[in-house]
């Protein structure tokens, strides 16, 4: 005689399931259980097993529905921005987008889920190599205007102690190709402006650091490397995001 092992026997009620076999095999089980010395504990209705078979767990609750987007799109600045300049139009943002705005005068960064409720406010710089009123020459500040995330380049996740090079001292843990809207870019001659960390001034191992210190870029956008990975990506990883740049005027 070969036994039945527990899953094979739980293999022959779901494949008999509810089939005249399994209706009668319960039912010769029920009677060898209620012929036996602990019958009548196991078939209790309160018994532990009976208990749990019979509950099913609670359903899981029902997501409350995201707010709508704006109509007309999102731009979120405030009195902060007044006199700066930024971009001509609003974000095209649907639920699960996102708003970076970039205040280069403040040098912070301010984040807006899609219906703009206000979400954090992080260090940021999106300052050149010229005056801060200059963002038409290479290797000035970022240009003024609305753009998107593009690729990712996720270098912290290839390798987190990665030797010491000349891409992990430039742009640090993350970075992210910036997509121009708004054609702000190649008005000024400009191309291949991004958000990232790092910062070959820091040296190495500093530009590794979670927390950098700030140097301004090329024309980049710069913020600190941990700030990348947990405040930028999980809204990478959501939706769109959108990157409003307001400098200030000459």
């Amino acid at each position: 005689m070969t036994s039945m092992s527990a899953d094979r026997f739980l293999d022959r009620f779901r494949f008999f399931l509810a089939e005249k076999q399994q209706i009668h095999a319960v039912g010769q089980l029920y009677e060898v259980i209620s012929s036996s010395d602990q019958g009548a504990a196991i078939l209790d209705e309160q018994a532990p097993w009976a208990v749990s078979y019979s509950s099913k767990p609670p359903a899981p609750p029902t997501p409350e529905p995201l707010p709508p987007a704006p109509a007309g799109g999102l731009d979120p600045r405030g009195s902060e921005e007044a006199g700066m300049a930024g971009p001509q139009m609003a974000a095209p943002v649907k639920p699960g987008d996102s708003y970076l705005l970039v205040n280069d005068r403040d040098e912070d960064l301010e984040a807006y889920d899609h219906s703009g409720k206000f979400l954090w406010k992080i260090p940021c710089l999106a300052r050149g190599q010229g005056a801060d009123t200059d963002w038409s020459h290479t290797n000035t500040d970022t240009p003024p205007g609305l753009y998107k995330l593009g690729q990712l380049y996720a270098d912290y996740e290839q390798n987190p102690n990665p030797p010491c090079s000349d891409t992990a001292m430039a742009y640090g843990w993350y970075s992210f190709d910036l997509e121009e809207l708004e054609g702000q870019e190649i008005k000024a001659g400009r191309a291949g402006i991004m958000l990232h960390g790092g910062g070959s001034a820091c040296g190495w191992p500093g530009a590794w650091a979670a927390q950098q210190p700030l140097h301004p870029t090329l024309g980049c956008i710069r913020i600190h490397n941990v700030d990348l990975r947990d405040k930028v990506l999980p809204l990478y990883r959501q939706g769109t995001v959108y990157v409003g740049v307001f400098q200030e005027k000459k």
